[in-house]
């Protein structure tokens, strides 16, 4: 629990500087980050594997 801590906080205060130089969007994706971490990529179609195109002989 204690790392997940740490972990939690790492990724909000890179997200505060990265703020405060202007850089929103790469703040908003550390903030991100986390959110994605909590569910499975079952869950999130964009995380799952894509298959590769099977070409048609």
């Amino acid at each position: 629990m204690k790392k997940a801590l740490l972990t939690k906080f790492d990724r909000f205060m890179a997200a505060v500087a990265f703020a405060e130089e202007g850089e929103f969007e790469t703040a908003r994706e550390f903030l991100r980050d986390g959110e994605r971490s909590a569910r499975r990529p079952l869950d999130r179609p964009e995380m799952r594997k894509q298959q590769p195109l099977r070409k048609a002989h």
